[in-house]
C-alpha cells in the first residue's frame, strides 16, 4: 500500500496566494512606470531651451517694523552681513 503525500496547503489557498503575488507585482510595475514617466517629464522640462515665465501675484505691504540702528548689517566694523561672507 502506497501513501499519497498530503498537500501542505489547500488548492484554494495556493491559487489565492498566487493571485495576490501577481497583483503585488503588477501594482509595483505600474507604480514604477508612473514614476519613470514623471521623471522623464521633469527632466525634459528642466532641459528645455525656453525659459518659463511666471506672473506672480502682487504683494501689498501692510506695515513695516522699525529696526534699531545697531541691528543693521553694517552697524559695527567687526561684523559682516551674511551676503558679504562669500
Amino acid at each position: 500500500m502506497t501513501k499519497q503525500p498530503a498537500a501542505l496547503l489547500p488548492a484554494t489557498v495556493r491559487i489565492a496566494s498566487a493571485f495576490a503575488v501577481a497583483a503585488l507585482v503588477a501594482t509595483t510595475w505600474m507604480a514604477a512606470g508612473h514614476e519613470s514617466e514623471k521623471a522623464v517629464q521633469a527632466s525634459a522640462a528642466a532641459m528645455s531651451a525656453y525659459p518659463a515665465y511666471v506672473t506672480l501675484p502682487s504683494v501689498e505691504i501692510v506695515g513695516q517694523r522699525e529696526v534699531p540702528q545697531s541691528a543693521t548689517a553694517l552697524a559695527s566694523v567687526n561684523t559682516m552681513h551674511a551676503t558679504n561672507e562669500l
